[in-house]
Formats: structure tokens, C-alpha cells, sequence
């Protein structure tokens, strides 16, 4: 570690804790903030502070949104018989930028045995009470096609199967 100030090395530390950034990209970004206007800096950071203060999960999806329950929920105009289940909150975009118009569902992640993540770990047991309550006539399981996605969607299947609703996958 280069002998630096504290403050700088707090910075790159935190930097570096996002996802995707390494030591190198934490420490060009820190520079990069240090170099830019400070007003430029500031503007920055007070995005953060703002989203953080306004963005909430919806207590229906699992969504992010400045309001609870969100704008997708409350949209009056979606189809409530199809209920298409996502794995994060990123997805729900690129089903909208295709034209989906029902209702998501989004866990917070997947099943993993070797992160030691569980269903329980996940929205699951409110997927489960929100299909029993609202009685979609479809779930469509739109988890990853990977290994542990695969996974999950047999999970969910297995569970959702009994509560009478037509579960299916996407292609």
C-alpha cells in the first residue's frame, strides 16, 4: 500500500467495495474524484444521499421506488393475472423496455448452496402468501438460465405448483 493520506485510502477502500471495482479502478476513480471540480464532487455525492433517502422496497414486488408501493404496483392499467417473478430489481427494466405489462415479483437474489443462501433468504415466503392472495392465473419464473437460477426456479416451481396457478419459465 502506498504511503498516502488516511482519508485518501479511506476513499479507495470504499470505492473498491463496489461491485466490479477493483484496487486499480477504486484508486483511478479516487484520483479521478480529487482532480474534477469540487461542486462536480459534491453533486456525486449528494445523489447518493438523495436516492438513498428517497428510493424504498416496495412492500409488494420487492421493487425499488421512491414510493411504496411502487409505480409499477399501482399502475391499475397491468395485467394482475400474469405475475412474472425476477431475480433483482435491475431486470424489471428490461422486461418494461419489451413491452411486458404485467405484475414481477423480485426475490433479492437467488438460491445458492455454496453462499449458503436459502429461500428463506429471499422474498419467497411473500411470493408464496401474495400468489395465494391475489390468485394470478400465470407465474412465470424468469430467473437466470444458469446453474443456480435453474435451481431456484425448480424451488419456486415445486412450491408454487400447489397454489393452483399455471407456473411456467422463459424460454
Amino acid at each position: 500500500m502506498a504511503n498516502r493520506d488516511r482519508t485518501i485510502e479511506n476513499l479507495i477502500e470504499q470505492l473498491n467495495r463496489l461491485p466490479g471495482i477493483g484496487p486499480k479502478s477504486a484508486e483511478r476513480l479516487a484520483f479521478h474524484l480529487l482532480r474534477i471540480d469540487t461542486e462536480e464532487a459534491l453533486q456525486l455525492a449528494r445523489a447518493i444521499e438523495q436516492v438513498r433517502a428517497a428510493v424504498k422496497t416496495c412492500s409488494r414486488c420487492s421493487n425499488l421506488d421512491a414510493q411504496d408501493p411502487c409505480s409499477i404496483c399501482m399502475d391499475g392499467s397491468r395485467d394482475a393475472t400474469m405475475l412474472l417473478v425476477v431475480e433483482d430489481p435491475r431486470e424489471i427494466a428490461r422486461f418494461e423496455d419489451v413491452g411486458y405489462k404485467g405484475r414481477y415479483h423480485v426475490l433479492g437474489g437467488r438460491l445458492s448452496q455454496l453462499e449458503g443462501i436459502r429461500p428463506e433468504d429471499l422474498t419467497t415466503s411473500q411470493l408464496l402468501a401474495r400468489v395465494q392472495k391475489d390468485k394470478p392465473a400465470e407465474v412465470c419464473l424468469a430467473t437466470n438460465p444458469d446453474l443456480e437460477g435453474e435451481g431456484t426456479a425448480r424451488v419456486l416451481a415445486e412450491r408454487l405448483v400447489p397454489l393452483g396457478c399455471k407456473v411456467t419459465r422463459l424460454a
